[in-house]
């Protein structure tokens, strides 16, 4: 993508992408909180690339392009999200927020993270295991990675079919299972249904 033209008018997008650069700088310690509140009320009342170049120009170069930022910081509103139970079935589905780490604790019980509608909070979930004779089926969205490296096994099994490279969020899985199964799949059809 080409550096803008700076007599161009910025769209709403471009505004966002600013303030992702912007944000990122803050993040690393280049920018103080009351320069990023400035510098974002800025960028807010800009019309044109001219007037948005100088905020950052004290920046370290993004490639000469305005982008999009691909990935956002994990959302510190949703918290860490633990499901420990015994002899019962747990199923988390629907339009839920997926937290940046997700521990399983069940003993004799079965599991369903459904993440088809789910929202991702970040680029990377972590999911921590501490299975002991139970069942965990993980349905992933397209596009979607599962990586089970670092999963102990003390019987039982993983069964994976998730790609090796998606261009979606990643499912990490750490701990260990314990004479238990865990499953990750994608969404399957047949006609109109889907399960």
């Amino acid at each position: 993508m080409a550096t803008p033209d700076p007599n161009v008018r910025i769209s709403h997008a471009e505004r966002e992408a600013v303030i992702g650069l912007l944000h990122a700088a803050t993040e690393e310690g280049r920018l103080e909180l009351d320069e990023f509140a400035e510098r974002s009320r800025k960028v807010y009342e800009a019309r044109t690339f001219a007037e948005v170049e100088h905020l950052l120009a004290d920046l370290p170069k993004t490639g000469g392009a305005l982008a999009v930022p691909i990935a956002r910081a994990a959302d510190p509103a949703v918290p860490d999200l633990e499901l420990t139970h015994a002899y019962t079935r747990v199923r988390k589905e629907g339009a839920w927020k997926v937290p940046a780490r997700i521990t399983v604790r069940p003993e004799y019980g079965r599991t369903v993270l459904d993440f088809r509608h789910a929202r991702f909070t970040g680029r990377e979930t972590e999911i921590a295991l501490d299975l002991q004779y139970s069942g965990l089926e993980i349905i992933l969205p397209k596009g979607a990675t599962a990586i089970d490296d670092n999963v102990q096994l003390h019987g039982g099994r993983v069964v994976n079919r998730s790609l090796a490279k998606g261009d979606g969020p990643t499912v990490r899985l750490t701990g260990r299972i314990h004479y238990a199964r865990v499953r990750i799949r994608y969404e399957r059809r047949f006609l109109w249904r889907r399960w």
